[in-house]
């Protein structure tokens, strides 16, 4: 069938075939391109969708970093605010009214609602740029003092700007006259476009956290400053128990060395200057009072200040000066006593000043000074503190040294009689024998000390342990004393009883030691 059909076809019958298949040839590169064209959109589409995905991360990852108390939103928000111009938006809120009774409306009963009955509420939302902006701190209105010292000062400068086109008249809010914060410069005006700079001052009293707002008022709107600070006590303790150090026993025109420590246990870096006494600028006007020999008492004596060197030079000196310590660390210090002639009265006081103002510590120095490695201390003072402006020749010392000149101890005993048959306990006092470390070359390595007329003590009822020893370099032995009424005593009259009491070091010394002894009643 099929050729007869061709056949009758006549020519035209053998193209047909050929055009057949040219357009299956056709079809077939056109669902190729279809293919190629399908492959690459979904290629598209893919690389679109990854690219979509990847900056929504990156957009999500923006929004959980970029919080409203991060730097970064702070300062895009301070650019933002600087350069905003203005905008306005209107909205339009139908409020489409029921109609009828709706009191007898039953339960869910839908209401009935009319287009005609609705009211279209048109709502005008202006958006002005704000008047003055924060320029300093990247546009922060937060200003935070941070910790300062009690009784110190801490500044702040705030720069504003005005952003308006015309000059604004500024007024402030008001302050806690009691508080820390106080607005050194206030002003009046601000010309437009031009900045002005604030100065804010925080001077804590005591420790506290501190908080304040400070309005900044105009006819255009009104900026708030938040002012924060904390107070911070200055916390410094000292190594030396009961602030007195005494620096012993030393030989004239040498020096002895002591150290101590200063801790600073606040939260912030302290400044610190030592000064002495001795050095201060009204010394001189507390010198026209009353000499201290003068006072009633011992007692009464307030005197700081003893003796000092005849070359004018500091008895006492101290290293370092003045720095700085950081929080938690202690800081080592030296005092050097440096006398350059005998005397028992050498004493000064040395102030520790914190941030030039505050006096955190008053240290007491003392020391004593021989022309020999001998000394005895203890008993009752028998003579004044003050020394006088004549220096003693030297001819006059030796001529001294070879009369040994007896030099007086006073001691004395108060014996506390109680109305009870129960004795009370003897009266008992010290004398220290010491022998001074030196540089200088000395056949004597010790000193040796002995007390005569024991019997006779004993015999009056003084007992002395020990009567007689040897010390060596560095080193004190105690004296005691101590003493109870014989049978014989007279109550009316005080018991009075002398010995000798002698040193060999160096030189021999001698002393006379005066025994007083007396019964008192108890109350």
């Amino acid at each position: 069938m099929a050729p007869a059909h061709l056949a009758k076809q006549g020519p035209g019958a053998a193209a047909q075939p050929a055009s057949t298949a040219q357009a299956r040839k056709d079809t077939a590169t056109q669902r190729k391109d279809l293919r190629k064209q399908s492959v690459s959109t979904v290629r598209l589409q893919n690389r679109d969708g990854l690219s979509r995905a990847s900056a929504s991360d990156g957009l999500e990852l923006q929004k959980q970093d970029l919080t409203s108390s991060s730097e970064e939103y702070q300062v895009a928000q301070a650019a933002l605010a600087r350069t905003f111009q203005g905008k306005f938006d209107k909205f339009v809120v139908p409020c489409v009214i029921a109609s009828g009774d709706i009191q007898d409306r039953k339960g869910a009963e839908p209401l009935s609602f009319s287009p005609h009955n609705t009211l279209y509420l048109e709502l005008w939302c202006p958006a002005v740029a704000p008047p003055i902006v924060v320029t300093s701190n990247k546009g922060k209105t937060t200003c935070n003092f941070g910790d300062v010292a009690v009784g110190h000062c801490g500044i702040k400068k705030v720069s504003i700007q005005n952003t308006c086109p015309e000059d604004l008249a500024v007024d402030f809010s008001v302050l806690n006259p009691n508080g820390p914060f106080v607005l050194l410069n206030p002003i009046s005006r601000l010309p437009a476009g031009k900045t002005q700079v604030l100065k804010i001052s925080f001077s804590p009293r005591e420790s506290m956290v501190a908080q304040e707002t400070l309005d900044i008022i105009t006819k255009r709107g009104t900026l708030s400053l938040t002012l924060l600070g904390v107070g911070v006590a200055s916390m410094i303790t000292c190594s030396i128990e009961g602030d007195v150090l005494n620096m012993g026993y030393v030989i004239a025109r040498e020096s002895v060395s002591a150290s101590f420590k200063l801790q600073n246990n606040s939260s912030l870096p302290i400044k610190f200057s030592m000064r002495l006494d001795s050095l201060s600028g009204t010394r001189s006007k507390d010198q026209q009072q009353l000499p201290q020999f003068l006072a009633a008492s011992p007692a009464q004596r307030t005197e700081i200040v003893g003796t000092q060197n005849h070359s004018g030079q500091s008895v006492f000196s101290v290293v370092p000066v003045e720095g700085v310590m950081d929080p938690g660390v202690a800081q080592d210090f030296t005092v050097t006593f440096s006398p350059d002639h005998e005397s028992l009265y050498f004493s000064d006081r040395l102030q520790v000043v914190l941030f030039e103002k505050k006096v955190s510590h008053q240290i007491l120095l003392k020391g004593a000074a021989r022309e020999h490695m001998m000394f005895v201390e203890g008993g009752d003072p028998l003579d004044v503190p003050v020394e006088s402006l004549t220096v003693i020749p030297s001819s006059d010392l030796e001529r001294r040294e070879e009369t040994e000149e007896l030099k007086p101890i006073l001691v004395t005993l108060d014996y506390l009689q109680l109305d009870t048959d129960t004795p009370a306990p003897p009266a008992t006092r010290e004398l220290q024998v010491g022998c001074i470390r030196t540089t200088q070359l000395s056949p004597k390595k010790m000193v040796e000390f002995s007390l005569d007329n024991v019997a006779t003590l004993q015999h009056h009822g003084f007992t002395v342990e020990p009567s007689k020893g040897s010390v060596e370099r560095g080193q004190t032995k105690t004296i005691s004393i101590s003493w109870m009424p014989p049978d014989d005593f007279d109550p009316d009259h005080p018991l009075m009883v002398s010995a000798l009491l002698q040193l060999r070091g160096d030189v021999k010394e001698t002393y006379k030691v005066f025994f007083v002894a007396q019964v008192v009643t108890g109350l």
